[in-house]
């Protein structure tokens, strides 16, 4: 009985709970002369990893010669790794504000 709240405590633990806010955070990669390579918009933790970052993107840029952008709604669970990368937090991008808007 005496190892029962530790038990307890041990599932716990491992719970997650929805705040309702997400944080967005901008990863800008670059090559080692400063030329853009992407730009990622990732949703909610950004983990750090060996060489780059852990995230769930909703967005990316791609750099020249051919520009592209990419919207992931549900999210894309992906690695982003380069020489030189730069995170700053942003707010939600404007097309996911609406997109959440037309969902109500």
């Amino acid at each position: 009985m005496k190892f029962l709240p530790l038990l307890a405590f041990a599932f716990l633990t491992g719970c997650q709970t929805y705040s309702g806010s997400q944080t967005y955070t901008k990863l800008s990669v670059s090559n080692h002369q400063g030329d853009h390579i992407s730009e990622w918009i990732a949703e909610g933790h950004v983990s750090k990893i060996e060489h780059g970052y852990s995230i769930k993107a909703i967005e990316r840029h791609s750099g020249a010669p051919n520009k592209v952008v990419n919207r992931y709604p549900n999210g894309w669970r992906t690695t982003v790794i380069g020489p030189n990368i730069v995170r700053q937090p942003v707010d939600k991008p404007a097309w996911l504000v609406e997109l959440d808007a037309e969902k109500k």
